[in-house]
C-alpha cells in the first residue's frame, strides 16, 4: 500500500516529531463525535499511570502508551462511538476490529494492532486470555481498565469526590471484567489525587508528553508521508463518495508543483498536504457528504468549518507549518471569496494556489451523490471560468491544463490504486466482522 519514492537528500533535512503525529490524530478521531473529546488521550493518561506505577519494561510500556492513544481508531462511525459511553457495552468488538485492522495496514503502528484489536475483551476469570481463538495480548487487558474508567470518570464535576465510587465500581468487577492484576495497580495509583486531577487537566497534551515513551523519535518525509496516507484513509473511508478523493489531490497537486519547477522536497510535501487537506471533515456529519439534495443553511456552515479545523489540528505538528496552510487553504479564492479566511492574493502561497486547484479539478471529475462526475474538457471549462472571475490562479490552471494527458493519468491512476486498497480493506474488515 505504500511504496512512496523519496529521495535521501530530502529525507536528511524533515524531521517531525512522532508525538506531535499521534497526538494530531488521536485529535482528529475527536471530531467524530464531540461527546467522546480526548477519549482517546485520558484512557492513554491512565494506562500509562497505571504502568509507570508498575514498572513495566520499555516495549510492554510503550505497547500501552501507543494502543491506547489510537484504541478506538475503527469507531469511525458516529453510533459506534456513541454506544462506547455505555459502561456496560454491547458488542463492543465491533470497532476494536477495524481498528486492529486499521493499525496492521500502517508499517509505523502495526505493533499496536492486536492490542486494538483486543482491547474489549474482558477476563472473565481467565477466559479472556483467549479471544477467537487466538492469545489476547496482557496488555489489552489494561487498556480495556483504563477505557472503562475514563468512561465511568467522564462528566464528573467533582472527580476527587466522585473517585472512591469509581475505584469501588472497577474493584467490584476485578476478576470478572478486568484481569486482577492491574485492578490492584489501579488502587494503589488512585489514592494519588494527582493521578484523577491529570485526567481532566487543561494541559493534557503536555502531561501526555512528559509520559510518552517516544518522545524523542523522529519522522522523516517518507514516514511522514506513509502516515499522511493513513490520515487519508481514515478520512476517506467513510463515504464511497469520497473514498478516494485525497490520493486524487494529493497526486495532483504534486504533479502540477513539479511541472512549476517546485523543489522535490516541496513536491513530496505537496503530496503530503494533498492527502492530509480534507481532515477536519471528520467533523462533519456522513449524511451531509452523501446527501443528494441541497444541504440546508445551517448544514453548509458545518461544512465550510471544515478546513479551519483542518488548520486546527495540523498545527499541532511542529515543522509542518508549509504543509499546514497549503492544506488548510484549499478553499480560499484569490479574490477573497473563499473560505474560511476570506484570503486574497497578496495573502495566498504558491502551494495554496496548487491546492485550491487540485481540490476543484478532482472533485470536478468524481461522481458525487447530486451529479456524475465530469469529462476532463467540462473541468477545464470550469476551470476557466473560476479563473477567469479571478479565483483561482491563471498560471495554476494554465499548468493544469498544459499538462492534462501525464496529470489525468496520474490522478486516474492514483485513485484506482486507492480504490483497490479501500475496497481490500473493507474486504478484510467485513470477513473479520462475521
Amino acid at each position: 500500500m505504500y511504496n512512496h519514492e523519496v529521495t535521501s537528500d530530502v529525507i536528511s533535512t524533515f524531521r517531525i516529531r512522532l508525538f506531535d503525529m499521534i497526538c494530531a490524530l488521536s485529535t482528529a478521531l475527536d471530531l467524530l463525535d464531540p461527546a467522546l473529546g480526548s477519549h482517546q488521550k485520558r484512557t492513554c493518561l491512565i494506562a500509562a499511570q497505571i504502568a509507570r506505577n508498575m514498572a513495566l519494561d520499555d516495549n510492554d510500556y510503550q505497547d500501552v502508551f501507543g494502543a491506547a492513544i489510537f484504541h478506538d481508531i475503527g469507531a469511525i462511525g458516529l453510533h459506534d462511538r456513541l454506544a462506547m459511553l455505555d459502561f456496560e457495552e454491547h458488542d463492543a468488538h465491533t470497532h476494536a476490529r477495524l481498528g486492529g485492522l486499521l493499525l496492521s495496514r500502517f508499517p509505523g503502528f502495526n505493533r499496536y494492532a492486536p492490542l486494538v484489536h483486543c482491547h474489549h475483551v474482558q477476563w472473565n476469570y481467565g477466559e479472556g486470555a483467549q479471544h477467537e481463538g487466538k492469545a489476547v495480548p496482557l496488555m489489552s487487558h489494561l487498556i480495556y481498565l483504563a477505557d472503562r474508567i475514563e468512561v465511568l470518570a467522564q462528566g464528573q464535576d467533582n472527580i476527587l469526590g466522585a473517585a472512591p465510587e469509581i475505584v469501588e465500581q472497577i474493584c467490584d468487577a476485578s476478576g470478572r471484567k478486568f484481569h486482577p492484576l492491574f485492578v490492584e495497580a489501579f488502587s494503589k495509583t488512585a489514592q494519588q489525587e494527582s493521578f484523577w486531577l491529570d485526567i481532566f487537566s487543561k494541559n493534557l497534551d503536555r502531561i501526555l508528553m512528559d509520559l510518552a515513551p517516544f518522545d524523542n523519535i523522529d519522522l522523516d518525509l517518507e514516514q511522514m508521508l506513509q502516515f499522511a496516507q493513513f490520515f487519508a484513509l481514515v478520512i476517506d473511508s467513510r463515504s464511497h463518495f469520497t473514498a478516494t478523493h485525497s490520493a486524487g489531490v494529493a497526486i495532483t497537486a504534486e504533479t502540477i508543483a513539479r511541472n512549476l519547477g517546485m523543489s522535490a522536497q516541496e513536491c513530496t510535501k505537496m503530496r503530503m498536504a494533498g492527502y492530509l487537506h480534507d481532515l477536519g471533515k471528520l467533523a462533519v456529519p456522513n449524511e451531509y457528504i452523501e446527501r443528494q439534495g441541497i444541504l440546508e443553511e445551517k448544514e453548509m456552515a458545518r461544512v465550510r468549518s471544515h478546513s479551519y479545523l483542518t488548520l486546527d489540528i495540523l498545527s499541532m505538528i511542529k515543522g509542518l507549518e508549509d504543509v499546514t496552510e497549503w492544506a488548510a487553504c484549499h478553499h480560499e479564492r484569490l479574490d477573497g471569496s473563499g473560505y474560511p479566511y476570506h484570503r486574497t492574493s497578496t495573502e495566498l502561497s504558491l502551494g495554496a494556489r496548487i491546492m485550491a486547484v487540485a481540490d476543484v479539478y478532482t472533485a470536478l471529475t468524481e461522481d458525487r451523490p447530486y451529479r456524475s462526475g465530469m469529462r476532463p474538457s467540462e473541468v477545464l471549462a470550469m476551470l476557466d471560468e473560476l479563473k477567469d472571475q479571478g479565483k483561482l490562479d491563471p498560471i495554476v490552471v494554465n499548468t493544469l491544463k498544459e499538462n492534462l494527458p501525464s496529470i489525468e493519468a496520474a490522478r486516474i491512476r492514483a485513485q484506482s490504486q486507492e480504490g483497490l486498497d479501500l475496497i481490500e480493506f473493507w474486504q478484510l474488515a467485513t470477513k473479520s466482522l462475521q
